[in-house]
C-alpha cells in the first residue's frame, strides 16, 4: 500500500476512511480514494502533498484564485483541481475540499442519461 510522508496526509486519509462506502486504491502509482467506485480524491506519494479533487462547479472559479490551487493535469477540463499542501492553513482548506469532492461524487447518480452527437439519447452501458 502506497503512502505519503507529509505530516498533513494522515489527517486527510483518516477522514476519507471514516466516510461511508469509501475505498482506497493505488492506481497510477498514486493514492486514490473512491466512493461507490468513483474517484473523489487522488493523493501523490511525494512531498509536498498534492491532492487532485473535484469541487462544486459554482465554487471552482473562486478556488482558482488561491495560490495553492491549480487546474488539474489531464482532468482539469472536467472541473478537477490540484491543491499543493505546504502548511497547516492550506491543509485545512485541502480537507474542506476533499469533503466537498466526496459530496459531489457521492451524490452523482450511477446511470446518468446523456445526449450523443446527433441528439440520440443513451445511457452508459447501452443505447435506449
Amino acid at each position: 500500500m502506497l503512502t505519503n510522508k507529509s505530516p498533513y496526509y494522515s489527517r486527510i486519509r483518516r477522514w476519507c476512511r471514516t466516510q461511508a462506502d469509501v475505498t482506497e486504491e493505488n492506481p497510477w502509482e498514486a493514492i486514490a480514494f473512491k466512493v461507490k467506485k468513483k474517484v473523489f480524491a487522488i493523493c501523490g506519494t511525494e512531498k509536498p502533498l498534492r491532492i487532485t479533487l473535484k469541487p462544486k462547479k459554482e465554487n471552482l472559479d473562486a478556488y482558482l484564485y488561491h495560490p495553492a490551487i491549480d487546474i488539474a493535469s489531464y482532468v482539469g477540463r472536467f472541473g478537477w483541481v490540484t491543491i499543493t499542501v505546504k502548511n497547516k492553513d492550506v491543509a485545512a482548506l485541502a480537507l474542506a475540499l476533499v469533503q466537498e469532492s466526496y459530496e459531489v461524487i457521492s451524490s452523482r447518480k450511477k446511470d446518468r442519461p446523456f445526449v450523443r452527437k446527433g441528439g440520440v439519447k443513451s445511457i452508459r452501458g447501452g443505447l435506449k
